[in-house]
């Protein structure tokens, strides 16, 4: 027993440093085995025997390494990631866009195809669409379906995350459909289903978090047509049954002024809050045939070239958002808050969360947490995610 306890630890440690050295291995310049030793305080023996196995594995190739002009002698050998090591597919599904993109592990775009939105009415429907568009990469010999090593769904509601049933969604009407396991069986591959949340969550840590100790908090807070969520400590998404639009439904504080007392957030903070504010309340916010997407890009862009109503109406929804932050994030007290989606496209909208969230802390006496803007694509955010989970699960098998 105590063999076998001691074997398994030494595998987690083999893992753990595979894991953070194909992590540092993300960034854009060839790195030599001596810098990662030393970054991630390895012992050059490791080091020798792990970079051995990840290029025998396909996922590691040796490279020129990078040196100044004035350095004389032979070019360093160093490591980075191998372009040729196999392709990961990842379909992100939105109200603002529908793609299918293939990278391969160095996360190089090689393939992209929109998915047109009368597809996304079912689900059967879009699997069917994204397995004829890997099929014709494959007849069309672009793509080795043998090089598929992994595909990543990110889509908009609450996600059952052992089944991958989407279970609650404003945009998608896919009640009972394992999206999961039949994008699995269609693609051949394991399948990761995600929320858009969650996803930006970790797009964001590991493009600004990546070279530090991930014991930082991080609550980010998605603004689209609705409003998500999502928190991660100590580098770990907190799952909140895979549901970022809890967010939606939290209670508003009272308001200087009566009509706004114990309004949900949503009604207040999000893009069909705004867009409900410039054209009138509809269900489904749309005038004269042109849909939410097209009518928020029109807002964001008169608010961002100094139009007073419609600035203001952005400020005003952000100013509701922020002073709901200090309440929100209290208890984790982030080292940031992230602020992600399209309506972040507007300007004003970030002043106003900032504006509303310093009040609000001054106001109760608290230290403010750093607030920044995330203008990550969903498109970027599920490839990151493709990645992530290959680099820090399939690379190493566990």
């Amino acid at each position: 027993m105590t063999t076998t306890i001691k074997r398994q630890h030494l595998r987690d440690i083999r893992s753990s440093n595979r894991a953070r050295i194909l992590q540092v291995l993300r960034e854009p310049n060839p790195i030599s085995r001596q810098e990662l030793a030393e970054r991630l305080e390895l012992t050059p023996a490791t080091m020798s025997r792990i970079s051995k196995e990840l290029i025998e594995d396909g996922i590691c190739e040796e490279a020129p390494l990078v040196r100044s002009e004035t350095q004389r002698g032979r070019p360093g050998v160093a490591l980075r990631i191998s372009p040729k090591g196999g392709f990961l597919v990842a379909i992100s599904i939105s109200s603002f866009s529908r793609m299918i993109t293939v990278i391969d592990i160095a996360g190089n775009l090689h393939h992209q195809q929109a998915i047109p939105k009368h597809v996304t009415a079912t689900g059967k429907e879009t699997v069917d669409f994204v397995g004829k568009f890997i099929d014709q990469l494959i007849f069309d010999n672009v793509l080795d379906r043998r090089l598929i090593l992994g595909a990543v769904m990110t889509i908009p509601g609450s996600i059952n995350v052992r089944s991958g049933f989407l279970t609650k969604s404003i945009l998608l009407n896919w009640p009972n459909f394992a999206i999961q396991e039949r994008l699995s069986e269609r693609l051949k591959c394991h399948v990761r289903v995600e929320n858009n949340g969650d996803a930006l969550c970790r797009h964001f840590m590991d493009m600004n978090l990546a070279q530090r100790k991930q014991h930082s908090s991080v609550f980010l807070a998605h603004i689209s047509e609705g409003m998500g969520a999502s928190i991660a400590i100590g580098g770990r998404i907190v799952r909140r049954l895979a549901d970022e639009g809890w967010i939606n439904d939290i209670k508003t504080p009272q308001n200087e002024t009566c009509d706004q007392q114990d309004r949900k957030l949503s009604d207040l903070a999000s893009g069909r809050a705004i867009l409900n504010g410039l054209v009138g309340s509809q269900s489904n916010i749309s005038k004269n045939g042109v849909e939410f997407p097209q009518m928020l890009e029109v807002a964001v862009e008169a608010s961002n070239q100094g139009s007073g109503s419609t600035r203001a109406q952005f400020f005003n929804a952000g100013f509701q958002l922020g002073r709901n932050l200090v309440p929100l994030t209290i208890a984790i007290a982030p080292e940031v808050i992230v602020l992600a989606g399209p309506v972040l496209q507007a300007q004003a909208y970030a002043e106003g969360a900032s504006a509303g969230y310093n009040k609000a802390a001054n106001e109760m006496d608290i230290l403010p947490s750093r607030i920044t803007v995330s203008k990550a694509s969903y498109s970027d955010a599920s490839g990151n995610l493709a990645l992530h989970d290959f680099l820090l699960t399939g690379a190493y098998g566990v």
